[in-house]
């Protein structure tokens, strides 16, 4: 018996087919119709009612459909969304869903369709498992592109990833993919980016790992944050981070509601590096570390806000990265002690949200001046090649409201400007004159004791190197633009960029000169 397939309007046209095709009579031929012939399409459209038992009335129909929320791509918008809409109006006289979000096509860093015949499309595998350069070539001798292209996408695959593609992880890749929606329809995968939130991943680890070193003999209560913000305990620090994180919290929720993806990416992404890991962990490491009695309620505000941030922060990432929040979310220290309320699962937790009344826009603007300050020291501690094992002592001049500030978080300021002492408003008398400057604004000036710090003759030197190099560049440019015909012949857009270049140097001649005027003068004070 033959088995041949034939496409016919009719029965009668499919047999007259088959007559021609095998030179058969009518009566030895049998033709069956194919009972599975529904266009992919149109059986797709079917998925959001059929996979709940429709047409039965069944439980999980009743329970389950409609749906609410369909994500898919821009490019199959007709192919089967509309299909599925129309297919749900007709047959249950519902809609299947009431929103569908069109998520953006990713492509190659260049903007490129992945696609066999260019050989640059990445298998997500390979970038949460990692794979070798060896590997990834050789998929390409599998296909069935031209000598020609696959050498030249061997050698753009040598060129992007000559070791490979590191071991990222699912969570490292999701929170990329997520960085990349505010681009808009396209995302252009670079995944040297995926490799940098892998190292974000590692961080996560390192600040956990930390806690537990330092709240070993810290017991957090069901109602920690409650408790926290009614102790009378909190310094500005901490109520700073708390704002903070209510601000992200609620940044985070507006963003997943308007399904800003992106958005609420960055946002939580910039809580943990910026406001927690940057600044309020080294803030608090002296604190946490003086286990003295003077030092008790300190101490305990800033574990108690640290176990905060830690597992509200890990619950508002989970959506993005699922994975390495619950197993660090299951290693907080008191876990498991917090009463039957408990959840067992960071999955089952409760999804974190703003508390208005905890946000303190006083400490905020407290912080954000002493920020100001702190980069400012470090900044002239850079200007002056000062290490950071070597302490330094500022002065600083400050007026208005700012003075009480900076006085409230003197000790913050010395922790994260590597200072000795800092002394607000002190007399002019008591400042040595073998000081660097640095004005930040009308109200603050900032002042640093060079004194045995620097070796002004050194600099001097240095700086004079750099003058010498500077100066050629300089007046050959200067000749090129005063050169007769240079305006008539040259390109506008040559002699913007000329022109550019030209005040650059100028100030970099100027702010060389500036230095080594003041070396001079901290030379002779030194001296003297």
């Amino acid at each position: 018996m033959i088995g041949i397939s034939f496409v016919s309007a009719s029965l009668q046209a499919a047999y007259e087919k088959a007559e021609k095709l095998l030179g058969c009579s009518r009566d030895q031929i049998i033709l069956e119709r194919d009972e599975d012939v529904l266009d992919t399409w149109f059986s797709s459209g079917l998925f959001p009612f059929s996979v709940f038992g429709w047409p039965d009335n069944t439980d999980d129909l009743k329970a389950f459909y409609p749906t609410s929320l369909l994500e898919t791509g821009l490019d199959i918008l007709f192919f089967w969304v509309a299909r599925m809409v129309m297919m749900g109006l007709q047959l249950t006289d519902q809609l299947p869903f009431h929103t569908v979000f069109l998520h953006a096509m990713v492509r190659d860093k260049e903007g490129r369709k992945m696609s066999k015949s260019l050989g640059n499309v990445i298998d997500p595998l390979e970038v949460i498992k990692g794979c070798s350069l060896e590997t990834l070539q050789g998929r390409l001798t599998g296909g069935n592109l031209p000598h020609k292209e696959m050498e030249r996408a061997k050698n753009n695959m040598q060129e992007e990833f000559p070791d490979g593609i590191p071991e990222c992880g699912s969570d490292a890749l999701r929170f990329g993919l997520l960085a990349y929606t505010v681009q808009g329809r396209d995302i252009n995968l670079d995944v040297k980016r995926v490799v940098g939130f892998r190292n974000f991943c590692n961080k996560l680890w390192n600040v956990i790992k930390f806690a537990l070193n330092i709240v070993d003999d810290f017991s957090p209560t069901a109602d920690l944050l409650g408790d926290l913000m009614s102790s009378g305990k909190m310094a500005i620090r901490d109520k700073n981070m708390i704002s903070k994180l209510m601000t992200a919290v609620e940044k985070v929720n507006d963003c997943l509601d308007n399904y800003r993806f992106g958005d609420a990416q960055q946002a939580a992404h910039s809580m943990w590096m910026d406001d927690l890991c940057q600044v309020y962990i080294e803030l608090i490491k002296p604190v946490v570390y003086d286990k003295s009695s003077d030092n008790e309620s300190a101490r305990w505000a800033a574990q108690a806000t640290l176990w905060v941030c830690l597992d509200v922060g890990l619950r508002m990432l989970h959506p993005m990265m699922p994975f390495v929040t619950e197993e660090l979310w299951q290693r907080l220290p008191g876990r498991g002690t917090l009463g039957p309320n408990e959840s067992t699962s960071i999955m089952v937790a409760k999804y974190p949200e703003c508390n208005d009344e905890y946000k303190d826009a006083r400490s905020e603007e407290s912080m954000a001046t002493t920020m100001k300050v702190i980069a400012a020291c470090r900044s002239l501690r850079a200007s002056y090649n000062i290490v950071d094992k070597k302490q330094t002592h500022f002065y600083v001049k400050i007026s208005g409201s700012g003075e009480t500030d900076i006085a409230n978080q003197v000790d913050d300021i010395k922790t994260l400007a590597k200072a000795s002492a800092v002394d607000i408003n002190a007399p002019e008398d008591s400042i040595p004159q073998t000081v660097g400057t640095v004005i930040i604004d009308e109200q603050t000036t900032l002042m640093m004791d060079l004194k045995g710090l620097v070796d002004y003759e050194a600099e001097i030197k240095r700086l004079n190197k750099t003058l010498k190099g500077t100066l050629p560049v300089l007046t050959k440019l200067e000749t090129t633009i005063a050169a007769p015909g240079y305006t008539e012949n040259a390109a506008e857009t040559l002699q913007q960029e000329n022109q550019e270049k030209l005040e650059g140097l100028q100030k970099k001649k100027a702010d060389i000169e500036e230095a080594i005027a003041n070396f001079e003068r901290l030379a002779l004070l030194d001296k003297s």
